[in-house]
Formats: structure tokens, sequence, C-alpha cells
């Protein structure tokens, strides 16, 4: 198998023609990130996805106080202008917008008080020259623009001895401007900056050593861990559901760099009131190298050698992961599958300037295959949670939906033989809902039902003639986006990733209930962006 699937599926995507050297493709990629052609690509590509991919309904036609408003004509907002000249045009362009009824959520602040974009972003000045054309896109991109709050989650006390009591009263006491838990957690043991501080991994050392202290030594005594809110969603859901219990067996398919292996772990490896028996966690990757690092993460954890001892440490291919030789299969599988990335972009700085759909698109085939391995690994009762940092919806419900329909028409199911009846209605494996119970007031958008399939060109323009079964958009000087609607169309026209599984079938999900997925968008929460499907196996 691949051993870095995202550093290939980046290559496979600047080297299209079998003709191109590698120095010229060296050019165009150093062209790419130098000219900002990541940047404009990126804006066209999610303001032509439907509604609901990363701006929802609330969105859509609301300029909220934080987010950058229409540019009109083109003319540059703000250059030359007083502040009290930017205010009323702020304040005219947000009376202005659309007239969109307000919703009652729309009450609810899209974004934290102080939101404006950092208008120094490549990102938002990629969005002024195409703010008119997606005006929806507003509070998405402002959101991104600016760093990331820092966050972190307090562990299951009982999983380690040395864990510091008192932890949520000294936050309290001492740091009650910088950092508190989240509204929507009821437990509160998830913690975020406070909008007002502007605190982030990057300013955490010069704006508070003290608080900075307290937050190493606790994620080294186990008492914390720094981990964001998206990478947190799948082992809290799969514990709501029940399917990560004292006592369980659990596979992590994807798992460095081992955050969600030890949550999963706080649970699974306590001790199960009936049996007396701990769990165990199957921590899959790979790469050799990244399963040392992980290694090295627990061993830093602070979490209790009882704990820890119930971690194997396995590295295969995750998409032909071999079945247990126990014949038992799997209680809960997570499977935080390789991705683009593109959640990340607000802490990785290196996505965008080399963004293309091309990524995505090359990483759908893998990201399928161990979807599919997930659940032929998995009890008939049992839940996998697929996700990834990625709102692509190629990644995302593309594979979910594919996955779906060759599962369930597969007639032997899984390795342990059990084979589907004929006269069994129900679906082999089915997506279930976000369970209610769970952050109750945290905002999720339901997955989507249809999307749009890109490819792009690098230095055309749009004189090609893409017929009626394509759809064109420029990214300026940048090159073009072709968009089509249909597998066929796309092979026809050469697109060489084009695979028949990122497609929706005649734009129909089949009873899939695709909307059962879940995408966390940015501006929702102030958070990255990810996508989170829950699939149970019924038989």
């Amino acid at each position: 198998g691949t051993k870095n699937p995202l550093s290939d599926a980046r290559k496979s995507s600047t080297s299209k023609s079998k003709s191109v050297t590698k120095q010229d493709q060296n050019a165009l990629a150093l062209w790419h990130r130098k000219s900002g052609a990541g940047y404009a690509l990126f804006v066209s590509y999610y303001g032509s996805q439907p509604t609901g991919v990363v701006a929802d309904e609330t969105d859509v036609g609301v300029v909220s106080a934080g987010s950058i408003s229409p540019v009109k004509g083109g003319q540059r907002r703000g250059k030359g202008m007083s502040r009290a000249a930017k205010r009323r045009k702020k304040k005219k362009g947000q009376q202005t917008s659309n007239n969109m009824p307000q919703s009652e959520s729309q009450q609810v602040e899209i974004c934290p008080v102080d939101s404006a974009a950092d208008e120094s972003h490549p990102l938002t000045q990629a969005y002024r020259s195409q703010s008119e054309k997606y005006p929806h896109l507003g509070p998405y991109i402002s959101t991104l623009s600016r760093t990331l709050p820092l966050t972190f989650r307090l562990r299951n006390p009982d999983a380690s001895s040395t864990h510091q009591e008192g932890m949520p009263k000294i936050l309290s006491i001492e740091h009650p401007d910088l950092v508190a838990p989240v509204a929507y957690d009821p437990n509160e043991r998830i913690y975020q900056a406070t909008a007002q501080s502007h605190l982030s991994k990057a300013n955490l050392t010069k704006t508070s050593p003290e608080l900075k202290q307290l937050l190493v030594d606790g994620s080294l005594n186990g008492t914390l861990a720094r981990q964001e809110l998206g990478s947190m969603l799948p082992v809290l859901a799969l514990s709501s559901l029940k399917a990560i219990v004292p006592g369980c067996k659990v596979l992590d398919l994807c798992a460095s760099p081992g955050s969600k292996t030890m949550q999963a772990l706080e649970v699974a490896a306590a001790v199960n009131p009936k049996s007396g028996k701990r769990g165990r966690v199957i921590a899959n990757d790979v790469h050799a190298g990244r399963l040392d690092s992980l290694r090295d993460a627990v061993g830093r954890s602070g979490l209790d050698e009882e704990l820890t001892a119930r971690i194997t440490y396995t590295n295969f291919d995750a998409s032909q992961f071999p079945s247990p030789r126990s014949g038992k299969l799997f209680d809960a599988i997570i499977a935080d599958v390789p991705c683009s990335g593109d959640g990340t972009i607000r802490k990785d700085k290196h996505i965008l300037p080399m963004w293309t759909p091309a990524t995505g698109n090359a990483l759908h085939g893998l990201q399928l295959k161990i979807l599919i391995r997930a659940l032929q690994l998995i009890r008939v009762g049992g839940v996998v949670c697929y996700s990834t940092c990625s709102l692509n919806p190629v990644e995302d419900e593309a594979v979910v939906s594919a996955a779906l329909r060759k599962v369930n028409k597969m007639k032997e199911m899984a390795d342990d033989g059990s084979t589907e009846s004929e006269d069994d209605d129900s679906p082999a494996v089915e997506l279930v809902e976000w369970p209610s119970s769970l952050l109750p007031k945290f905002k999720r958008q339901s997955g989507v039902r249809d999307w749009k399939i890109a490819t792009y060109e690098q230095g055309q323009t749009e004189d090609n003639d893409g017929g009626n079964d394509s759809d064109e958009e420029t990214g300026g000087d940048f090159g073009k986006l072709t968009y089509f609607v249909s597998y066929e169309d796309a092979r026809e026209a050469g697109m060489e990733q084009a695979e028949r599984s990122m497609w929706q079938p005649n734009n129909n999900d089949q009873g899939m209930r695709l909307e059962l997925c879940s995408r966390l968008l940015p501006q929702a929460q102030d958070t990255g962006g990810f996508f989170v499907a829950l699939l149970r196996r019924n038989r």
C-alpha cells in the first residue's frame, strides 16, 4: 500500500499529462503556490457547491457582522476609506444584503462577536474578487481567515492516577477571560478560547505563560488532551451510541497522531462492571514512522499503564486490514481516513496555496476502499465512524453513498461468512442519526444529497467548449474548473481521475438518508471543518 496517500494525491494533481517532465511539473507547482491560484480555486469550487456543503441556509444572503460584505463593481472595499466610512458601508451592506427574511436560527450570531475577517489573508483577498458571485460564502471565508482558537478536553479522571484534581476550578479562577467550557457541552469537559481572548496555539506562550504551563503539565499528567473539536467527535459519538463501552474491542484504522486512539482508550480500557475485563484498542497506521510517533504520544499522555497496555499497534494498509485471527469482529471502528485536509486550513498554512479539486478526487478511491473494509470488519450491531477533516463532498457523502451501495449489494458481507438472507428487507448497513443526547446545543449541518465534481486545468481559460454536459467556472487568470454532471461526460472529456462512485446515481440517494451525516461548519462554532458519518451493521 501507499505510505503517504496525501502526498501521492497531491503529486497526481500536478502530473496531468504523461508528456510533462518533472521539471515542468515543479515549475507548475511553483507557479501555483506563488500566484495565489489555490485560494482563487478554493473560493470558486466551494462557492459553486450546493447549499449545505460549506454554507447553511442562514449564511445564504446574510452578511453577518464579522463576515465579508460582497464588493460591488469589483471595487476594493476599504481602500483609502476612513474608519467611519467603513462602518457606514458595513452597516449599509448588512441592511441591503439580499433582503432575505431572518429565520430564527439567524438570531444566533454565526461568528463570535469580534469575528472580523483578517483582511491581509490571501483567502480574504481571493474572495474579494468573487464575493459578488458567492455572497453566501462571506461567514465561511471570514472564519477561515482567522487563526483557530485554542481547544482542549478534560480526560476521564479514572484514566490517570496522576490526574490533577480541581482543574475546572483552577481554570475558572485563574484564567476565566482566556478559556471557558463550550456552551454546547453540558458536562463542561470541552474548553475553547473565549471569543475576546483571540487565544490560539501560536500566541499562547506570549499571551499567558502561566496558562501554557498549566496545559503542558495537564497534558503530561493525564488531566487533559490538546485536541480540536472535530477530532473529538468520532469517539464522543461512538460512546454516546454505546458502540464504545468499557470492555469493548475498538479498531482505529488510521490512528496517527493518536488523539482518537487515546480518547477511545479512556472508555474502552476501563473495567467492564459485568465481565470485570478491560477492553482493547487496535491502533493501526500504514506509515511505520507515524506509528512510532503515536507510541511516543501515548507514552507522554500521563494515562495509566494498565490502560496503555491495552493498545495493540499494527502497521497495515487500512484498506487491506487483515481479519482478526480469533474470528471476533470489532464492536466499534474509527475510520478517520487520509484526506485533502481543507478543514484544517486555519492551522495548516500549506494546504491552500497548493489547493486544487484534484487532491480530493485522487483520494476518493482509497477512502472508499478503507470504508468498505471497515464495514466488513465490524460485528453485527457494531458502528463504524467514517470521518475526514475536509468538507469536500467527493471525500465525504460521495464515499459514504458509494460504500452503502456496494456493501448493501454484496451477497457475502463479511469474513465471518454471514450472508444476506433474500427475504430480509433491512439493508445490511445503514446510516444512523447523530445521538440527540450528545452535545445538545451543538450546531451541526446535515449531510448533502447532491454535489458537483470538478476537474482543474492549469493555464486554460474558458474558451474550451464544455458542451452541454459540463459547466465551467474560471478562477480568473488561474485556469479553469470544469464541472461534470456524470461519470460518462467526465471520461469523455478526458478526466483521468474520474471514478463512477464519485457521482450519485441519477441524483437519487435511494433511501440512504445521507442527511444523517454531519458536517461541522467552521463559522457555526468557530472551529475547523469536519465530516462525520455513523454506519451501523444490521446483519
